[in-house]
């Protein structure tokens, strides 16, 4: 082979020659590729007990190339994805424990994580965990137009492909309805969320609409239905296999609630203090919080004045460290009209101060939420936008890297279509090439299919493994019936040349005698 990567045929090599002359630059080899047609013209006059074997070393060479690159880019592709899902299902589980332990003032930061790697990830799954956080960090600063507008969006995400959290979800919105005091849409959204219970794998789902099914029927004087569905989220959260604590304390403030409705005193203490020990065994403060408010203003209602104003003071101070303005103007109305009724005039007009300060603060917040919501809308849109252009641009890379192998599969093949015109090929060599292209195919299918595989099944390894071994079950007998005709018809056309072959000698020989 000559400096410039091509064949020199002054004078035929033999065959050893040749094969050694070849291999001595591996990127020549690798550059088969781009042969031209000078060389491809001068292939076809080749001895053929020298180009066969020529020609089938290139063949595998050129497929150990293909089966190295192509594993070596999904694996990297593969790695990199696993390692970005591992920080993201980490960071989720950091977020829900601020989340829960009140530590409000740390959840942004990581918010803006989780939102970047789901736009990353691509997954509908990862999306709505992303917006779902969000959706939670407004809940606690009391910023419902915010939480409900996240939270349907993690409610879209949900109908598009994560279905089996729709029971969430659906029950989240009903209980911004309730923080809302809107019973209809309520009750709608928590009917909703049953429908759905039976996709809910982890049971949080119904558990807490079930919960908050029992507040909404008090609330409309039905509290034997109340009774009930507390009943329920009792048993499904014991029966559970995931300890769902957070949902435990709704349970226990929820029973609270509904035994005050049924007039039972004793068990209404016995619920509200066993869920305040409850959360702060496991540093639930946020519903410690939810049980300081209704406790403190059921012992209110009944006249225990000392009590009542020692859980509103510790609910005033716990909103306060959290940022739950919501909480805090309930804390400091009940606070007003205790020392009001005790007569203490300047702790009261204190109390109402606050109120009124935090009433105003709340309103001012929420009318520049509005223009905050339509900035970080864009934002998100805009984001959403390039992670779809980075999205497009991967995905035409892929094609690209397709349509190169499948030309060079075609190359090959029809290269070997060629020469087999013109020598004869012996069935055991048929075969290994059949072999060869039998993983070629099967490979290509499973790059093909593998997205769509990914999503179908969540990414369960045991589900694509079936899928594929039904793929093979199709594919290789297809490959059997073809490697039996082109053998057949590879043994016909070998007959024919040797029969051609001999006549040919017979008419030399009497053309000789003659």
């Amino acid at each position: 082979m000559t400096r410039s990567g091509r064949f020199n045929f002054t004078g035929l090599a033999s065959e050893p020659d040749l094969i050694q002359e070849l291999m001595q630059s591996k990127r020549e080899i690798l550059s088969f590729y781009t042969i031209d047609n000078q060389l491809i013209l001068s292939i076809l006059y080749l001895r053929p007990d020298n180009l066969c074997p020529l020609v089938m070393k290139v063949f595998a060479l050129t497929l150990a190339f293909i089966f190295v690159s192509t594993a070596t880019l999904f694996s990297q592709q593969e790695e990199s994805e696993k390692h970005d899902q591992q920080v993201f299902d980490s960071l989720f589980q950091k977020v829900l424990i601020y989340y829960h332990s009140g530590q409000i003032d740390s959840m942004p930061h990581i918010n803006r994580q989780l939102l970047e790697l789901a736009q990353k990830l691509d997954a509908d799954s990862d999306r709505f965990h992303a917006y779902n956080a969000i959706s939670n960090y407004f809940y606690a600063e009391s910023d419902f137009g915010k939480s409900l507008n996240y939270m349907q969006k993690a409610a879209d995400n949900a109908e598009k492909g994560y279905r089996e959290r729709l029971s969430m979800v659906y029950g989240n919105i009903g209980i911004h309805y309730g923080a809302l005091d809107n019973v209809q849409l309520s009750l709608h959204y928590l009917r909703k969320a049953q429908q759905y219970a039976n996709l809910d794998k982890r049971g949080d789902g119904r558990i807490s609409a079930d919960s908050h099914l029992a507040v909404l029927y008090c609330k409309l004087n039905e509290p034997d239905s109340a009774l009930k569905y507390i009943e329920l989220a009792e048993r499904l959260n014991r029966g559970t296999r995931i300890e769902h604590d957070f949902s435990q304390a709704n349970i226990l403030m929820a029973y609270g609630q509904v035994y005050e409705y049924l007039k039972e005193p004793e068990l209404v203490n016995y619920y509200y203090r066993k869920g305040l020990r409850f959360c702060d065994s496991l540093n639930l403060k946020l519903a410690h919080l939810n049980i300081l408010r209704v406790y403190s203003r059921y012992l209110f209602d009944h006249g225990q004045n000392g009590a009542s104003k020692r859980y509103a003071i510790l609910a005033y101070a716990d909103g306060k460290t959290m940022g739950s303005k919501k909480a805090i103007i309930e804390a400091t109305d009940l606070l007003y009209h205790l020392y009001e009724r005790q007569q203490q005039e300047d702790s009261a007009f204190f109390y109402l101060r606050a109120n009124h300060l935090y009433q105003d603060s709340l309103l001012q917040q929420q009318k520049i939420g509005q223009l905050q919501l339509i900035i970080v809308n864009q934002q998100i849109k805009e984001t959403e936008q390039s992670a779809k252009a980075v999205e497009d641009a991967e995905q035409r890379r892929h094609n690209i890297q397709y349509a190169a192998m499948a030309f060079g599969l075609i190359f090959l093949t029809t290269i070997f279509l060629l020469l087999s015109r013109t020598i004869i090929v012996n069935t055991r060599l048929s075969e290994i090439v059949g072999v060869i292209g039998l993983l070629i195919v099967f490979e290509f299918i499973y790059l093909v299919l593998h997205p769509f595989l990914s999503d179908l099944t969540h990414g369960s390894p045991l589900l694509m493994l079936l899928i594929l071994v039904l793929v093979a079950a199709v594919v290789v007998p297809l490959h059997h019936k073809l490697e039996g005709w082109i053998t057949h018809k590879l043994v016909e056309k070998n007959k024919a040349i040797r029969l051609a072959a001999a006549k040919r000698t017979i008419e030399k020989l009497e053309a000789e005698g003659e």
